[in-house]
Order: C-alpha cells, then sequence, then structure tokens
C-alpha cells in the first residue's frame, strides 16, 4: 500500500506546473509581439526583467519538485530529465544576451515553456497511472 502526503494529495504540482508555464511561455509571446498593447492596458510591469525572473522561478521551482515527485514514483530519470531540461533551457533565455547565442530570448523562452508543459503532463500522466496501479 502507497502512502501518500498531504502535499501530493492537495496540492498537484504537475497542474500547477503545466498552468505556469504555459502562462510563462504566453507571456513571453506577449512581450515580444504586443509590448505596446502591455503598456496600453497599463501592465508594463509584464514587460520588466523582474517579471520574466519571477516566472522562471516559478517554473523552475514547480519543475524540479515535480521532477522529484516523478523519479520517486516511477524510479526512472526520463520525465525528471525532460522537466530539468526545460529549466536549464529557461535559464538559457535569461542569461541569452550575455551569451551572445544569436537566437532570439522570446524563441528560447517558448521552447523551455513547451518542453515544462510536456514534461508536466507526461509526469502527471505516468505519476496518476503509477497511483492507479495500472
Amino acid at each position: 500500500m502507497k502512502i501518500t502526503s498531504f502535499f501530493d494529495t492537495y496540492f498537484d504540482v504537475d497542474r500547477i506546473g503545466t498552468i505556469a508555464s504555459s502562462v510563462c511561455a504566453l507571456h513571453c509571446v506577449l512581450c515580444a509581439l504586443a509590448p505596446a498593447l502591455l503598456m496600453f492596458l497599463n501592465l508594463d510591469l509584464l514587460v520588466s526583467h523582474e517579471a520574466e525572473w519571477v516566472f522562471t522561478l516559478i517554473a523552475a521551482i514547480l519543475a524540479v519538485v515535480a521532477a522529484r515527485r516523478g523519479y520517486c514514483s516511477c524510479r526512472s530519470w526520463k520525465l525528471p530529465a525532460i522537466l530539468l531540461t526545460g529549466v536549464i533551457v529557461l535559464f538559457i533565455a535569461r542569461f541569452a544576451e550575455k551569451l551572445e547565442l544569436g537566437i532570439p530570448e522570446t524563441i528560447i523562452t517558448v521552447a523551455g515553456g513547451c518542453i515544462l508543459v510536456g514534461g508536466h503532463l507526461n509526469n502527471l500522466r505516468a505519476c496518476s497511472k503509477d497511483q492507479n496501479g495500472v
């Protein structure tokens, strides 16, 4: 019999991580395509580097927690590796200007967000199969 903790029962990190990663990717697209619209709507705070770091750190924390949970339930590094790859890609995006990669930061960030969304969805599926005994 598997014992689940309060954290696993009432705080589904993969669902929240999927939402947070999607919002992070959407934020990056909006900031790249419509910064004037955001400023017109008095949402210019969302265009700041501080907001980008907040989104990145929240997505990274949720991904690391989900990676730990995914490894503990499946005993495989496959799913945590996807999540951790997404975190690395997000941090590369944050330092894209300094690294002089020649790739727009938005493309790297959206790619990292998509990797995280996929990782969270796969982790959610694998953990729910494990809980149901399938």
